[in-house]
């Protein structure tokens, strides 16, 4: 299928508009701004190259020469998807020639730290001068906090420099997979409401998987269903994920067509049974049948 055609008015930001390059360039950089328009300016179709100079008007050699001159101003990263190319403008969008003033366009050209965004980056072990430099970047802490993950998987242990990788993907602008941005959500508002709500523990306090009898009554069919359960949900899920929420959950309660699931911590209730709770209930009605389950807190 052709890919639609860019739409006749794109907005360009201030950077681009006003920066000291040749109009030609300029005009390609609008032109594949246009091709990314349905994609929310975050990226264009995977278009091969014939399709990419024919949607730009340019003859592909002279493609060729502006995709390497945006790429090396740091406008524009190329994807290969085999034959084809994703464009990724990283120029900001929030730039727009309507919104800035002269202050604004100051503090564009000299960007400040954020906070948070260093925070983050001295937790996963970025060091100075790099963490200045990164920080002073549009980047989304989740980001940081994803792609650490990603570092951290069992799948990567060979990597000699976790953290340099790390780096190198947050400077491309390359977005973490979808299942470690939403570890990095839940781990980020799990320490939020932590923060917000837990009270301190006595010293040596340990949460345990073994610190709490087995409740009386519980039928050893539904234990042994829950532990299936969890078997398959560790299997879904990321490693941060089930550490997190599910491991050393157990039974309470069953019957009645109700199951009644202790987890570790008073916080994970409530994500569990909002967020988590539409993708377990398919594993335990593979077990159980339809049962209505329930979260609460272990005492």
């Amino acid at each position: 299928m052709k890919p639609a055609l860019p739409p006749s008015y794109v907005n360009t930001p201030v950077a681009i508009a006003y920066a000291d390059a040749d109009d030609a360039l300029i005009v390609t950089m609008t032109r594949l701004l246009g091709l990314c328009w349905s994609y929310d300016y975050e990226r264009s179709p995977a278009l091969t190259p014939e399709q990419l100079a024919e949607l730009t008007g340019r003859p592909r050699s002279t493609l060729y020469r502006h995709l390497k001159q945006l790429r090396e101003m740091g406008w524009i990263r190329v994807d290969q998807v085999g034959r084809r190319m994703v464009i990724r403008p990283l120029v900001a969008r929030a730039l727009q020639a309507e919104d800035l003033t002269v202050e604004s366009r100051e503090a564009a050209t000299e960007p400040h730290a954020d906070d948070v965004l260093t925070q983050v980056l001295a937790e996963i072990g970025v060091q100075n001068p790099k963490r200045e430099q990164l920080a002073r970047r549009d980047l989304d802490p989740l980001w940081v906090c994803a792609w650490h993950l990603w570092a951290r998987h069992p799948h990567r242990r060979s990597l000699t420099n976790p953290v340099g990788c790390i780096i190198l993907k947050l400077e491309g602008g390359e977005r973490p997979p979808e299942e470690f941005l939403r570890a990095a959500e839940e781990q980020l508002w799990l320490r939020q409401w932590t923060q917000e709500h837990e009270e301190p523990e006595d010293e040596g306090q340990q949460a345990d998987d073994c610190s709490y009898p087995e409740p009386e009554g519980v039928p050893d069919e539904a234990r042994q269903i829950w532990a299936e359960c969890l078997g398959e949900l560790q299997l879904q899920m990321t490693p941060a994920t089930f550490d997190t929420w599910l491991r050393g959950s157990r039974v309470v309660e069953a019957g009645d067509g109700r199951l009644t699931i202790a987890v570790r911590h008073a916080y994970a209730v409530d994500w569990l049974q909002h967020r988590l709770l539409p993708s377990i209930q398919p594993t335990v009605a593979r077990h159980a049948g339809d049962v209505d389950i329930t979260f609460v807190a272990d005492a």
